[in-house]
């Protein structure tokens, strides 16, 4: 395993699996505490529509499917606010669009199965360095939004008609949220793929929900959470050669279910 450690590629997923690890959860807890689950399913259908768009015409996966997800937050939210319609009714339907685009895409331009399926398992190995740059800096990025406005961010999931009286821009908050989610989905899409997102956004934030008796606590514990299953994904995918986002997902699944049983107790 440590000849392994040599090689451009094994170290470059290791570092983006352990940047990614600790600052993709953050959004994680945003989705939870604003109730925005159906939002990384439109992301997700999205990041699939822009991997079949990059496909079908020879463009950057990466790229192509950022600007993508970019494009579906700012219709979705244009919308939200203009028919007055809860995001998460907005988000269903260009979930469906998104979808029905890229199977499309994939029929019309003969897109190979097996560069469909990247859509779905990711391709961290494939990453080049100017991805993994990307990544260190979105995530630097991420983590400073997250401590330059953590006390108006307190104030808006508290409640966002209080904190708007108070004086916080909870219209500002709501997009850069929904704009950093939507940047977090289609990184984390080219590192673990799709169907295994959660694994990286969500079970971080949700198993540090169980200890954590503060904002404070539950951002810092699923940052702690993710880097932990990132890494030790990573070790564990190596070690049983295995795909390392379903050593990732299966890590953070049995540590969930201790840690649930254990409380229960």
């Amino acid at each position: 395993m440590l000849e392994l450690l040599t090689l451009s590629p094994i170290i470059k997923g290791l570092i983006l699996l352990v940047v990614a690890g600790i600052s993709f959860p953050l959004t994680g807890v945003y989705l939870l505490r604003l109730n925005l689950l159906p939002l990384r399913f439109m992301l997700m259908h999205g990041a699939i529509l822009g991997g079949a768009i990059a496909l079908s015409f020879s463009w950057n996966p990466f790229i192509t499917t950022i600007a993508v997800n970019l494009l579906l937050v700012l219709f979705m939210t244009k919308a939200s606010r203009s028919l007055r319609i809860d995001a998460g009714y907005i988000s269903s339907f260009f979930m469906v669009i998104s979808i029905s685009l890229a199977f499309i895409l994939v029929y019309r331009f003969n897109v190979q199965a097996k560069d469909t399926l990247s859509l779905l398992w990711g391709s961290l190995y494939t990453s080049t360095w100017e991805e993994v740059i990307a990544v260190i800096v979105f995530s630097f990025l991420l983590v400073a939004f997250q401590l330059f406005y953590y006390r108006k961010l307190q104030a808006f999931f508290f409640d966002r008609e209080i904190a708007y009286t108070s004086g916080v821009n909870e219209r500002f908050l709501y997009y850069a949220i929904v704009l950093l989610t939507a940047l977090t989905v289609a990184m984390a899409m080219k590192i673990i793929g799709a169907l295994l997102l959660d694994a990286l956004l969500l079970l971080p934030a949700l198993v540090a929900t169980f200890h954590a008796k503060s904002l404070r606590g539950v951002l810092a514990g699923a940052s702690l959470w993710g880097g932990l299953f990132a890494t030790g994904g990573f070790f564990l995918a190596l070690i049983l050669d295995i795909p390392a986002s379903s050593a990732i997902a299966a890590l953070a699944s049995v540590v969930f279910v201790v840690i649930f049983i254990i409380r229960r107790k």
